[in-house]
């Protein structure tokens, strides 16, 4: 045996490139849900059309599929969908707070008393204020949870004895 060592290359070794227009636009129609499902997408961005009885190519679900896979398309995809979900979490905690404003406001300065009250009655319902439900906790002694304890245990031990 020779004591030469093997020479080693390090293999691909890639940066992470930036998408193409068309994997952006991939991206896009698939976040936007528009299109229905991830090939029909594809089938949109890329051009590709149906067979002549309608179905969709076989070959537009594997490129699909290879596109989707692919690292910089998935993370892109993951990206997108977090900053959707940041956006309507957003927008809805905007709206919440506008409405509660609103109804303060309304609450306040209402021409009627019958706006005012109900505003009010719709404030305190937010806080679960008018709420029928009776919680009811039941808490056990420590002797009690002691006791049990070593029944269960004494139970176990005769068991595998």
């Amino acid at each position: 045996m020779s004591d030469k060592k093997p020479d080693l290359k390090v293999v691909n070794k890639k940066k992470d490139k930036p998408l193409t227009i068309k994997q952006r636009a991939f991206v896009e129609a698939i976040v936007r849900g528009k299109l229905g499902s991830d090939v029909e997408c594809y089938m949109h961005v890329y051009n590709v059309s149906r067979t002549a009885t309608g179905a969709i190519p076989k070959h537009a679900r594997v490129d699909c599929s290879k596109l989707k896979a692919s690292p910089s398309v998935s993370l892109a995809l993951k990206k997108a969908y977090d900053r959707k979900e940041m956006a309507l979490t957003a927008s809805s905690a905007r709206t919440k707070e506008y409405i509660l404003e609103r109804l303060l406001k309304e609450s306040k300065e209402a021409q009627s008393d019958a706006s005012r009250i109900r505003a009010l009655e719709l404030l305190g319902k937010t806080i679960a204020m008018f709420s029928d439900v009776v919680e009811e906790r039941k808490g056990r002694d420590m002797s009690e949870i002691e006791q049990d304890i070593e029944s269960k245990l004494e139970a176990l031990i005769a068991s595998n004895e």
